[in-house]
Order: C-alpha cells, then structure tokens, then sequence
C-alpha cells in the first residue's frame, strides 16, 4: 500500500488497464492513467492463455520466458507452470504469495552455469492477501532462477514464490473483489478491495481467507471483523449458485450474533464471484442454521438520491428536465443563507440535516428548527456530513485543524495526520462514515489521500489514521468526491487551462475520464454514470460517449449528497 509521500514517478503506470467501469485497496499513488477497457470473459481468458509445456532442448532463457507465460494460467493449481520445475521444486513453489506487475523491456542476465536473472521494472504488486499496491519507483529489480538438468533437459530449480505478468495481462487474468468489514457500530459494511485471478478454482477460498485475516491495515480501528482470531476455513466449493464456507476453531464459542454477522460478511464478499448467488455456512462440517434475509442487517452499498441536488434561482432542491422539487423543511432555510457551498444527509434515521457553507461560517439545517452556525472560523472549506449526523469543517489553510459538530453534543476537534499539506480544497466523509476523502496541496503540486475515521463508543470521530496516497491529475488541485463506495474522483487544473478528471478505485487501478473546461466542483452520486461537474459558467455536466453533455443551465450551487 502506498503511504503517504512524495509524488510517485508518473510513467510507471501509463498502460495499465483499468477495470473499474466494469464495476470491479496497497492503494496506487499519483500517476498516470488511461481510459477503461471492457474486460475479456472467463471464456476469453481461457482461449487467449492456453500455455504449453516445456519443448525438448529448450534453452534456460526459454524454460524461463515458458515458464512466466505458463504461470498467467491458474487453472488446475498451475500445473503447466510446475511443468517448468524441477521435480523437487515443483510442489515447493507457491504462486499464490503475490503478482510483480511491470511494464515492457524485461531482459535476462546469465550468473552462472545454471543461474539466470530476470531484470524487470514493477509498477505494481499483490500480495498474498490480495492487496494491491503501486511501486514508489520504477527502478529495475533482479530476481534469480537456478535450473537443473533432468533427464537431459533444463528445469527451474529454484525461483520466488509469486508470478509475474506485464499490466495487460494482470487487467485480463486479475479481478477485483470487495471483502466486507463493519463500521465500530454494526450498522453499515466498509469494502476492502483485494484482487484474485477471476477463473482459479481457489478464489473463493482465497476470498473467505482474506477476509479472516482481516482489513487493509491502513483500515485498522476503523473497523472490525466477526471473525476470531484463529478461525480457519480449507476450502469454498461452489455447487448449483451456493458457496459452502466450513470454518474451525474458536469460532465454535461464539454467539448466535456474532455467526450471523460472520455470515453477514461472507455473503457480502462472496457473492462478487461469478456463479455464486448464496452462501451455506457450516463449523467443523456441521450446518449452521442462520438467517439468509438481505432485507435487514447493515448497509453494504449506502445510496442517494440520482437526480441533481442544486441551488438556482435562489431556489435549492433537486432538479429534473426543467422542474425543480424542494427538500420539504429544508429548502426555504437553505435558500434564505447567503451558500456557497451545499450538503445533505438522510443517513441518520429520523434526521434530514443540510451543511450550508457561508463566508460567515457553516450553518447546520434541520427541519423545525432554526438555522444554527456550527463554526465561524474564516476561509472554510465546503463542509462534509458523516451517516452519524456529524458535520465536518476545515479551514482552506488549516488543512489539519479538524471540527465536528453534531446537535445535541459540544463541537469537538483533532489535528488531521496528513502533515506538511499547505492548503485543502475538499473533505468528503464517505457514506459508511468509515473513511474520509482529502483533496490537498504540497509543495505547490495536487495529493489527494485517504484515511481512516477512529470513533469513540459514542460514534464521536476522534482522530484520522495514516493518509494513503491516490492517484491524480497534475496541476492544481479543484475538487474531489467519492463516485460510490469503491472509488472517488478528482479534478485538476492542468497548465494548458483544461481540467483533468480521473477516477481511482479504492485499493486498486485509476482511470482517466474526459477532460472538461471550466469545472469548479465536483459532485458524486450513486455510480460513475451519475458522476457531475459545475462550470464556472453554471452549467451542470454528465459524462456520456467519452464526452461531458450539458444536463442543467444557471446553476449557481451543486450540492453533496451524503
């Protein structure tokens, strides 16, 4: 995972293909990226990698090159990459600790009489939990294959554990899976990207593992797993559309709860596998008889409302064709304070809450009551709403001086972790309230980072964990917002006077969306489709064909759904 440091070589990444809009976290830095390909099929992967075994007299550099072509094929445990090794070697190597990803302009170096060394640039790498994370430097790195002759042919009798794939291949071989975590309080479910090979007959066994080992430690004390420490699972079969999950150890001494919960968690992550559609839970073997509702239970993916949400004409609601619809005991209040900046939040059951943005401060508006400023500390930036009815405020220079204020409870503060940023123009909460989204500037050049939200047992933000880095375009930083619960989006200034978008998902690869002119802010909704823009000019934009269309005219605000 990359953390938080100077800006990552751009180069490293200019072909990697994407797979986020395919709807696919080691979380990729500032670097370059491209448009989004359509992914092949299981049916394609097959056809496209059918390696052979090793020819008669082949050469060291052969049995090598055969060798990492054969390992893109997962199928049957890599059983025509073993054919490659050595009969002592070929059940000690272990393909599963993890992908080196690199670029073009690999070369081999002859050590010695049966030592060979494969010199390659990575720009990325997986580990053997699925966590996918950029390299800080395109340097070139060795590593080393020994062989033996049997039976008068070269085998590789030594090798790292791992595979290695150019990025193209990874986008075709590789998908990205969401295992599911809880938030501190049980209500809402926090995705942790990891990626498998889509076709290996073990993913779902890699996913339920991945998911007992726990969160993205960037994650930690945020949120929290059902699984007790110690708790195993062999294998996930998949038969007729249901996945069978059999756990042991200390799971047998948990509650009736706290097996539904890991059920809960299981049934989220596994059903992004192809052909499953339920999940059968069993410890040691025996059946446990659980609920199998998603009707109840925590939020996996919080939605909002897809029509635009603006204030024009001094009026504020959301907006359709020609026809504008106010938010019923919020509107009129909204529209009377002197906005430049809008959000809103339904997420707390029973409370509709607005954080309107003035140059007097920000103002906290709810139904039936009287517009109230939460803070009145100069130059804030737009302020955030989190799912537990906090609102969230900074000031533009101020980047670490963090305010939350909620109704009914003292306004509180703590010193954000990203250090040496000189100014924010954005922080977005997400809708699990788990993670939060800043747009900064250092040294003069754009960083937009993640991080953890820590909570008191009260739901009380208190702290931030390690800021992750994120992709982004060059230049100035504009805005940011979060596309959905796996990915965010963010607009830059470029040199050339356009404005460059790009979307990053959480924990894995970054596509470039098309330029646009103008752009002021930037307003997520419920997936990329619903992605906005506001011109400087007042117009709202959607992307569609590779294009930003006009969707509204004379908008003077275009408000944050939380």
């Amino acid at each position: 995972m990359t953390r938080f440091r100077s800006r990552a070589i751009i180069a490293a990444m200019a072909s990697l293909t994407v797979l986020l809009l395919a709807g696919c976290v080691g979380i990729p830095s500032t670097g370059p990226v491209e448009k989004g390909d359509v992914l092949a099929t299981s049916d394609e992967i097959d056809i496209i990698f059918q390696p052979s075994g090793p020819r008669v007299d082949e050469s060291q550099e052969d049995i090598l090159r055969g060798f990492i072509r054969a390992a893109l094929n997962p199928l049957n445990n890599f059983d025509v990459a073993r054919s490659f090794l050595s009969k002592n070697f070929a059940d000690q190597w272990k393909p599963d600790a993890g992908v080196t990803i690199d670029q073009s302009g690999r070369s081999t170096q002859k050590i010695s009489e049966t030592s060979v060394d494969l010199k390659l640039s990575p720009i990325a790498t997986v580990d053997a939990n699925g966590e996918y994370s950029t390299v800080p430097s395109a340097a070139p790195v060795s590593r080393s294959y020994t062989f033996v002759q049997e039976d008068g042919q070269w085998r590789i009798n030594t090798a790292p554990d791992g595979i290695v794939m150019l990025s193209t291949e990874f986008a075709e071989v590789y998908s990205s899976y969401p295992l599911y975590f809880f938030d501190p309080s049980y209500q809402r479910l926090v995705p942790d990207v990891r990626w498998f090979p889509r076709v290996a007959s073990n993913t779902g066994t890699r996913i339920a593992r991945a998911l007992i080992n726990g969160p993205s430690a960037w994650l930690g004390g945020a949120v929290v797993s059902a699984f007790p420490e110690g708790t195993g699972v062999t294998s996930v079969p998949v038969d007729a559309g249901v996945a069978s999950v059999d756990l042991s150890g200390p799971v047998l001494d948990s509650s009736e709860a706290t097996l539904e919960r890991m059920q809960v968690q299981l049934r989220s992550s596994l059903l992004a596998l192809s052909g499953v559609a339920t999940v059968r839970l069993t410890v040691d073997s025996t059946e446990v008889p659980l609920s199998t509702s998603s009707d109840s239970g925590p939020i996996t993916t919080p939605r909002v409302d897809s029509r635009a949400l603006v204030l024009r004409s001094g009026q504020f609601g959301f907006f359709t064709g020609s026809s504008l619809t106010p938010v019923e005991g919020i509107s009129d209040d909204v529209a009377s304070l002197d906005a430049t900046s809008i959000g809103l939040s339904d997420s707390v059951p029973g409370l509709q809450l607005a954080a309107v943005g003035t140059a007097a401060g920000v103002y906290a508006v709810a139904p039936a009551s009287t517009p109230g400023i939460v803070d009145d500390r100069p130059g804030l930036i737009a302020p955030s709403i989190d799912p537990e009815g906090f609102v969230w405020t900074v000031p533009s220079g101020s980047p670490l001086d963090i305010r939350v204020s909620a109704a009914g409870r003292t306004p509180s503060s703590f010193t954000a972790t990203w250090d040496g940023a000189g100014q924010i123009v954005s922080l977005d909460v997400s809708r699990d309230g788990a993670r939060v989204l800043a747009f900064l500037t250092m040294d003069g050049e754009p960083r937009l980072v993640v991080a953890s939200v820590f909570r008191d047992k009260d739901g009380t933000p208190t702290g931030l964990g390690e800021p992750v880095d994120l992709a982004e375009g060059q230049g100035t930083a504009v805005d940011a917002t979060w596309v959905d619960s796996l990915s965010v989006a963010s607009v830059t200034l470029t040199p050339s006077g356009d404005n460059s978008i790009v979307q990053q998902q959480i924990g894995g690869t970054t596509t470039q969306l098309a330029d646009a002119s103008k752009v002021v802010s930037i307003v997520g909704s419920n997936d990329v489709v619903g992605l906005r823009v506001l011109s400087s000019d007042g117009n709202i934009l959607q992307q569609s064909a590779n294009t930003w269309q006009v969707r509204a005219a004379d908008v003077a605000i275009l408000a944050t759904q939380y």
